[in-house]
């Protein structure tokens, strides 16, 4: 029995070393390949970088241009605004070249039409005597406008002075129709004690007029206004005023107050 255990332990020790050694060759072949193939990592690495510098410098070179370019761009540009800013200087003199030219054909023209012997310097004569006439008639007119001026204040003076008058007129005639008032009562309200009267406004009659109701030589009462109207007049009866018991009446007459006194 422990013969064959030897055995089995001296095989499984052969198997062992044998596949000990075949790994040991295959890790060698493998660390030989990494290593050279972190070899050729490495030089592509190198080529890569080289490569990569070359385009930074490309890069720059092509940046410094562009920015070279843009400073050439800026100032054709500017030129540009120059040639343009030239060439509306040039339009504007040359239009005030031509405007000058035909001011100067208008006046050879209206030099050839003066009458004979006239020359330009009796043309500023004459000018200047036109001047000194239109001045003088200026002054003539300023002097008439403020005699005009004056008579408008005159005349409007005298037509506030006649509106004066006609005022007073139409305040006598007022003072005179009121005075020589003759109005009637034409309607009675005994429930409400009010009266209305055929007289108004027209007549001169306001709120502040005092009215007295007559019948024959008799006074009846007094009147205290509401209302007043072109030609109607509203009043209420005053009942203390009333004499001798009497209500006032359709047809009655009515004054002034103080015309009565």
């Amino acid at each position: 029995m422990t013969k064959v255990l030897f055995i089995l332990s001296a095989v499984i020790i052969l198997v062992s070393s044998f596949f000990a050694y075949q790994n040991g060759r295959e890790f060698a072949a493998v660390r030989n390949s990494v290593t050279i193939l972190n070899l050729e990592v490495q030089k592509e690495l190198a080529n890569a970088k080289a490569s990569v510098d070359k385009v930074v410098e490309v890069n720059g070179e092509i940046a410094k241009v562009q920015g070279e370019l843009d400073i050439e761009n800026e100032k054709l540009k500017s030129q540009k605004l120059k040639l343009a800013q030239v060439e509306n200087d040039l339009k504007r003199d040359q239009d005030a070249l031509d405007a000058s030219n035909k001011k100067l054909a208008d006046l050879k023209i209206r030099l050839d039409k003066l009458p004979q012997g006239m020359k330009p310097e009796t043309v500023v004569e004459e000018i200047n005597a036109m001047k000194k006439a239109t001045a003088e008639t200026q002054a003539q007119i300023e002097m008439k406008r403020k005699e005009a001026e004056t008579e408008e204040a005159k005349a409007a003076d005298a037509r506030k002075a006649y509106e004066e008058v006609v005022r007073k007129i139409e305040d006598r005639k007022k003072s005179f129709d009121r005075n020589s008032l003759v109005a009637r009562v034409v309607a009675v309200n005994q429930a409400w004690g009010f009266v209305v009267v055929d007289a108004g406004q027209r007549l001169g009659i306001t709120e502040a007029t005092k009215l007295l109701v007559t019948r024959g030589n008799k006074t009846v009462g007094k009147l205290s206004i509401v209302s007043v109207q072109n030609e109607r007049t509203v009043a209420n009866i005053l009942p203390e005023t009333l004499t001798g018991g009497l209500n006032v009446a359709p047809g009655d007459r009515v004054i002034l107050e103080n015309l009565f006194q």
